[in-house]
Order: C-alpha cells, then sequence, then structure tokens
C-alpha cells in the first residue's frame, strides 16, 4: 500500500468539546479549542502550540526567572560565621559590665559592615553590660552612704568620767603610791586619754558629714581616728592603777579597743564590695561598744 504524503491530515479534535470561534477585527474568524493558550500570549511565544499546566511555573532558568544574583542554581548559601566581639560582649557583662558596652558597640558595628552572625549577641552584651554597670553604682552609693551615716555616740555623756575623778578621801593612798593602788598621775592620764577619744570620735563623725561622695577624704578620716584610737590604749595600758582597775582595763577595755583597730585595718584594706560592708558593719558595732568600756573601767 502506497502512502500519500502529500494529501493533509486532518488533525484529531473531540468532537464533545465545543470549539470557540473568534473573529479578528480584519480577517477570518479562527476557531480555538478550549484550553489552549491564546495566540501571541507568553507561553505560545516561548513554546508554541504548548501552554503551561495551570497552578505550575514555568522551568528554572527560564526568562523571568532568572536566579538570584551571586548565587549558583541548586546550590544552598553558606552561612555567615559568628562575630567573635557578639559573645564576647555577652561573657565580659558578668565580669566587666563597661567592658561589654564597648564590646557590643563594636560588634554591631563590625556586622553592619561584613553581615556576620551575632547581632542579637551584641545587643544583649550591651544591654546586660548597662544593667551590671547602674548595679554596682547603686551599690557603691548605698555602702558610702551606709558608712557616712554611721554615728559614734558615746553610751554616756563625756564630762561623766570627770564626776569620778579621784576624791581627798583618796589622797593618802596617792601620796603613797604602790603597784596595787595606783596613783593620782595614772587616773589623770587615763583620763585624758578617754577625753582624746570621745574628741576624735566627735570628730570623726563631723568629717564624715562634711566629706559625704569622697572616698579618699573619707579614708584619711578613718585612718586620723584609727591614730587617736591606738594612742588610747597605749596610754591606757601604761597607766599606774590600782589593781582592781587594771584588772578591768587588761580584761574589758584592751581586747574592744583592739576589736575597732582590727575593724579600722579591715575598712582600710577592703578590695570589695562584700568585705567593705562586713567591716563597716563590725565598726559600727564594736566602736561604741569601746566607748562604753572605756567610760565604765573609768568611772569605776
Amino acid at each position: 500500500m502506497t502512502q500519500h504524503l502529500d494529501r493533509p491530515v486532518t488533525p484529531m479534535i473531540d468532537p464533545s468539546v465545543d470549539a470557540v470561534t473568534t473573529t479578528p477585527a480584519g480577517g477570518t474568524p479562527q476557531v480555538q479549542n478550549p484550553g489552549w493558550p491564546p495566540p501571541g500570549s507568553p507561553v505560545t511565544a516561548e513554546y508554541p502550540g504548548h501552554a503551561a499546566s495551570p497552578g505550575h511555573a514555568a522551568y528554572p532558568g527560564h526568562p523571568g526567572h532568572a536566579a538570584p544574583a551571586g548565587t549558583v542554581p541548586g546550590v544552598v548559601a553558606p552561612e555567615p560565621p559568628l562575630n567573635t566581639l557578639s559573645w564576647l560582649s555577652v561573657v565580659s557583662a558578668f565580669i566587666v559590665s563597661p567592658v561589654a558596652i564597648l564590646l557590643g558597640a563594636i560588634a554591631r558595628r563590625q556586622i553592619r559592615r561584613t553581615g556576620e552572625r551575632g547581632r542579637g549577641l551584641a545587643t544583649t552584651g550591651i544591654a546586660l553590660g548597662i544593667v551590671f554597670t547602674l548595679m554596682g553604682i547603686i551599690s557603691t552609693i548605698l555602702v558610702l552612704s551606709m558608712v557616712t551615716t554611721v554615728t559614734y555616740t558615746p553610751a554616756a555623756p563625756a564630762p561623766a568620767p570627770v564626776a569620778a575623778a579621784p576624791s581627798p578621801a583618796a589622797a593618802p593612798a596617792a601620796s603613797a603610791p604602790s603597784p596595787s593602788s595606783g596613783s593620782s598621775t595614772g587616773q589623770a592620764d587615763l583620763l585624758s586619754a578617754y577625753l582624746d577619744l570621745v574628741a576624735a570620735n566627735q570628730t570623726l563623725n563631723a568629717d564624715f558629714g562634711s566629706h559625704t561622695g569622697d572616698l579618699a577624704a573619707m579614708k584619711q578620716d578613718l585612718a586620723t581616728y584609727r591614730a587617736a584610737v591606738q594612742t588610747f590604749r597605749d596610754k591606757a595600758a601604761a597607766a599606774d592603777v590600782p589593781a582592781a582597775q587594771r584588772s578591768q582595763i587588761d580584761g574589758t577595755l584592751v581586747p574592744a579597743v583592739d576589736k575597732v583597730l582590727a575593724d579600722l585595718d579591715a575598712i582600710a584594706g577592703a578590695t570589695g564590695q562584700k568585705k567593705l560592708e562586713s567591716a563597716a558593719g563590725d565598726f559600727d558595732t564594736d566602736n561604741p561598744a569601746m566607748v562604753q568600756a572605756a567610760s565604765t573601767v573609768i568611772g569605776g
């Protein structure tokens, strides 16, 4: 059988689907099957005779769907590195909080320039640094305020020991001094040392009030008061007093004075906030106790 190639072949069309007849503005009516894209559409222009399936985009690489600049189709871009200063700022917030603020600011500037990760860490480090720095400042102010508001008031008024001065009845004993009876000179020296201690205490209160906020001046005030306490201890230990009074001085007064001296040394050598608070609290308790012990021993 011979096939006639020059014979036109009739395309197969589903007779159940009605054809859509369109009439161009100035030509012969055209028949278009339902579901085919209109002539001249972008799909038929790119792939003549074929239309993209409904709901599906064109193939990758199709014009109009180019990959973003700087990327290779099908290859995932690597994740940028983490900025070193960003996490260092968070760590340093718990050690030296002001440094955390500086590192966080530098890290944010580097991240804007390089595109690295860690912007959230840098912001966290700055926030923690600010919070911890403010807490440190407030704590320091509270400690200084506590030290400056401590009052060192003697339990008994200063003139009280004057009333306990040797009476004329004790004059015969003073005329014949002995290790057991003491002397009027020893009593006078002990009384003078006590009055000097009370005056130094009052001076410390006045100086603290005028030097509030000046840490160096406050430490100098404490150093001056310590010298006065040490002088009082030396004079009390060397005073020629009766045996009963000597027993009170050695057993009660001298230990009380030594506690105050230790407290003052602890305040001067404190290197941290907790140590300073502890030493100041001990001094607030021991100093009035020392003054009370001195008043009791000298007043009899």
